[in-house]
């Protein structure tokens, strides 16, 4: 990981009701001195931003608030990216004996489990702490993850269907049974699966594809053909997705 993508990322420690939350967040590059008028630089000052939240994969666990940066950040914090699109991006680390979910990855998804795991819960109370404090525009609030993260992602859009506008999900899984997928099928998603994937089995995203679609749903799904566990890099590595799910907006 390149000093580059660290420095641009701050290092912070979120308190929650379970312990100590190691994360990582970029603030929206406002303009240097001398390249914006005044009225410009003001109308900056006074704006709210998007908010891209990442969940990293199992790999990436522990507390020293590092490895989460060795997937996505780079590409999330882009010039091309943050010019255009100038945006909070936070990601949170995973204890080392934690998940973002529990759903099994191999087998028959089990359903929702009552509370989320105590890794997720640390997540939701950090989100909503930013939320009320930084200029956050809350009409773009997006959700991507990998692997974990990508089931993770999930469980966050179905506790929270009301909070994210849009979502791009990556080698996951979810509760295909889960009562509240109508509401969820009208959001913005796109799902990401390699068709050899040999870690989580692409039939996890199949089958939550499926179901949205069953339930009036439109989710796009990008599945490489050949492709294995790390469908993250192409998928990051797009430029078009990004833009994609930056211009996702909720209205009403």
């Amino acid at each position: 990981m390149s000093k580059t993508v660290l420095s641009t990322y701050e290092k912070q420690v979120f308190l929650s009701a379970a312990g100590p939350l190691p994360y990582r967040i970029r603030r929206p590059q406002l303009p240097a001195a001398g390249t914006a008028t005044d009225r410009e630089l003001s109308n900056v000052h006074e704006a709210r931003f998007p908010l891209l939240l990442f969940l990293h994969g199992a790999g990436e666990r522990g507390t020293d608030n590092e490895a989460t940066l060795v997937h996505g950040a780079k590409d999330f914090a882009g010039p091309k990216l943050q010019m255009t699109h100038p945006s909070f991006v936070v990601v949170p680390q995973c204890p080392a004996d934690d998940v973002w979910a529990s759903i099994e990855r191999t087998h028959e998804p089990t359903t929702l489990s009552p509370q989320p795991s105590a890794a997720l819960q640390a997540v939701q109370q950090l989100i909503g702490s930013l939320l009320s404090e930084l200029p956050i525009d809350r009409e773009r609030v997006y959700l991507t993850g990998l692997s974990m993260g990508g089931y993770g992602g999930w469980d966050l859009l179905m506790r929270e269907p009301d909070l994210y506008t849009a979502a791009v999900l990556i080698c996951g899984g979810a509760d295909c049974h889960y009562a509240g997928l109508s509401k969820l099928a009208r959001k913005p998603l796109w799902v990401f699966h390699g068709d050899q994937d040999d870690v989580v089995p692409v039939t996890r995203s199949r089958e939550i594809v499926t179901q949205l679609r069953e339930q009036g749903g439109a989710p796009r799904y990008t599945e490489y053909v050949g492709g294995d566990h790390d469908s993250w890099t192409a998928t990051y590595g797009n430029h078009e997705v990004l833009e994609w799910l930056f211009t996702q907006r909720r209205f009403g």
